[in-house]
């Protein structure tokens, strides 16, 4: 149950619940939605869940259905590709930045998060890496110091996440995020600009026979047509 202080608004908290819902793979490609049962769900108002949906819908999360009620819209291969060629530039960028903007403590926060993750490989817990690598990744946002990028990254973040939110527990890919975490985490403490930015790029990117087997890992359902 949401429980906002006074002073916050209450759509925007909905909104906020509905987002991570996204992030944790509880919204999926296709899944339809009506306002009733958002409202129950978090135990508000229609009102708040309607204004809500509209926040959603204008950043392409959500859409509305003429009677039906809320769907979550499906990408297409190709759509899904673009989004992840955009996401790998923009995460490629805020490396690139960090590497020169970044500071001890934010540089001792980095190696601490790829401790993490490096623990969680080993453990082969897909749960913890997780969320030891948002950790890795926030470090590079945070030490950017680029507000746009990082909002942008959030967007298309939100757009792909339940297309993503299995990707850890493919064979072999913890162990893969794990090099390629530390080839990123040795550019930045370099001070390579352009190499931490070839390496996360490198990192993010899902291309040719890779992308084949991530989309093979795919239900199918969750396939938009082009």
């Amino acid at each position: 149950m949401i429980k906002p202080p006074p002073t916050e608004n209450l759509s925007e908290t909905v909104r906020c619940a509905m987002e991570q819902s996204f992030l944790d793979g509880t919204f999926l490609p296709g899944q339809v939605f009506d306002e009733r049962s958002l409202a129950e769900k978090y135990a508000v108002s229609r009102t708040p869940v309607r204004e809500a949906i509209l926040r959603l819908v204008t950043q392409g999360l959500l859409q509305v259905m003429p009677r039906a009620g809320v769907l979550v819209p499906k990408l297409s291969i190709k759509e899904l590709l673009s989004l992840l060629e955009m996401l790998a530039e923009l995460e490629g960028a805020c490396a690139k930045f960090a590497a020169k903007r970044m500071d001890s403590s934010e540089r001792l926060a980095l190696k601490e998060a790829f401790l993490a993750c490096e623990a969680a490989a080993h453990a082969g817990d897909s749960a913890a890496y997780k969320k030891a690598n948002a950790q890795f990744h926030e470090v590079i946002y945070a030490a950017s110091r680029n507000d746009w990028a990082k909002t942008q990254i959030r967007a298309l973040r939100l757009r792909c996440a339940s297309y993503q939110r299995s990707r850890f527990d493919l064979p072999g890919r913890l162990e893969q995020s794990l090099q390629e975490h530390r080839e990123v985490l040795l550019r930045i403490e370099a001070g390579d600009c352009e190499g931490a930015r070839q390496a996360m790029i490198a990192h993010i990117s899902v291309g040719g026979r890779d992308f084949a087997e991530f989309v093979s890992s795919l239900p199918s359902e969750f396939i938009g047509q082009e």
